[in-house]
């Protein structure tokens, strides 16, 4: 059975493990979940009890696991260590990747992340022209920029006004970075299961990362989280986020607006047939292998 489940743990409670089932223990109830049908859990706070087998039950689980800070917004994720049976022959093939198939993967995650900018900003019907002219124009490694010439105008159209910062308390920038951050979690688990080392990037290479390849793959997402947080924010009032927002934010990954393989879906059942592909293309050396998400506007409308 495939996992769906996404917890949130926001109050004081005790979290610990029953039966190979997830037992949550709080002032007035108790809660008991299965372990085989959670996608993620997202720690909130530091007002919570777990034990260490809570902890390795999620990585054998394949739970991707978020901890956030005092502020609420995602700080560390827990990652399962066993990984694939076949992690040293995937550590193997990243190393041994070619510079060159490197750059040209990056170009076609350029292309993807652009073409989903210029379709979100259709979408809010922005005049076309803003991005069109960068379509189809990213060199090799994106050499010259292409995607920081494309950002500043696709920012500056969908959110006015908006300084993209990682501390910001902007409800806009608290939103998108809450809506990353879950995002981020989901492919490095998905990386990781596959035998990748997150830390291995395409075109990042900072060795403070520990996600460089995750910030890679992330790309084309980032607009499809994008449009639906703008969605959301549109009748949205308070300055800050919410409980109930960062909840409808946590909803917009089983949301079907998206386009897979021309199959309709939604962001959390294709990051692993995404991860899967990416693998084929590392071992085949095929950039062709790779596919890339993209938006659905109709369907998108059917969410709200």
């Amino acid at each position: 059975m495939a996992s769906w489940k996404s917890i949130r743990i926001t109050k004081p409670c005790k979290i610990s493990i029953d039966k190979g089932n997830l037992l949550i223990q709080d002032s007035e109830n108790n809660f008991k979940l299965s372990l085989a049908d959670t996608d993620s859990v997202i720690f909130e706070g530091d007002q919570f009890v777990l034990t260490a087998p809570v902890l390795s039950a999620f990585a054998k689980h394949k739970i991707a696991t978020l901890f956030c800070d005092k502020a609420y917004m995602p700080q560390a994720i827990l990652l399962p260590y066993s990984q694939s049976a076949l992690g040293v022959d995937v550590l193997k093939v990243q190393i041994k990747t070619p510079k060159e198939f490197k750059e040209k993967l990056w170009q076609l995650i350029i292309e993807a992340k652009i073409l989903n900018q210029y379709e979100v900003l259709h979408y809010f019907s922005y005049e076309k022209n803003y991005l069109q002219k960068y379509i189809g124009k990213v060199a090799l490694g994106d050499k010259y920029n292409v995607e920081a010439k494309s950002a500043r105008e696709y920012w500056n159209k969908l959110f006015k006004g908006l300084k993209r910062e990682q501390s910001s308390f902007d409800v806009r920038n608290q939103a998108l970075n809450y809506g990353y951050a879950i995002l981020r979690s989901m492919l490095a688990r998905d990386l990781s299961v596959a035998g990748f080392n997150c830390a291995l990037g395409i075109w990042h290479d900072n060795k403070f990362n520990p996600y460089n390849l995750v910030d890679d793959l992330i790309e084309p997402f980032r607009p499809l989280v994008d449009v639906a947080i703008k969605k959301l924010l549109e009748n949205y009032k308070s300055e800050f986020i919410s409980s109930n927002l960062k909840r409808q934010i946590i909803n917009i990954f089983d949301w079907e607006y998206i386009s897979y393989m021309e199959a309709k879906s939604s962001i959390r059942k294709i990051t692993k047939l995404y991860i899967n592909d990416f693998k084929k293309a590392i071992f085949l050396k095929d950039v062709l292998k790779l596919n890339f998400p993209t938006l659905l506007p109709k369907s998108l409308n059917e969410c709200f």
